[in-house]
């Protein structure tokens, strides 16, 4: 066994889908466009080490607009995350986990 690198911050963003449910349809498509803009951001900033972005299902909150976001180890949960709000997201990230 070998322990893996620990990245500065992990993001897990919610694409959860369910169809036809009293609670919503999820996130899906939403949590969709910002988890591909993070990872787009990640890469082009040369963060890949540091700040690791993972797709996840349901974080226990359903948001109306945009997806939930939960920043591991110290950023809490975010809702009604935005891909416009990806800038913001990868700077709490860093600031929040030194």
């Amino acid at each position: 066994m070998r322990a893996a690198p620990r990245p500065r911050a992990h993001l897990f963003v919610c694409e959860n889908r369910r169809e036809g449910s009293p609670l919503g349809p999820g996130c899906g498509p939403r949590g969709e466009a910002v988890f591909d803009a993070l990872k787009r951001a990640v890469g082009e900033q040369g963060l890949t080490v540091d700040v690791w972005v993972t797709r996840t299902r349901c974080l226990g909150v359903c948001p109306a607009v945009g997806t939930a976001v939960a920043i591991y180890p110290r950023g809490g949960l975010l809702t009604e995350v935005l891909a416009a709000d990806t800038a913001a997201l990868l700077r709490r990230a860093r600031e929040e986990n030194p």
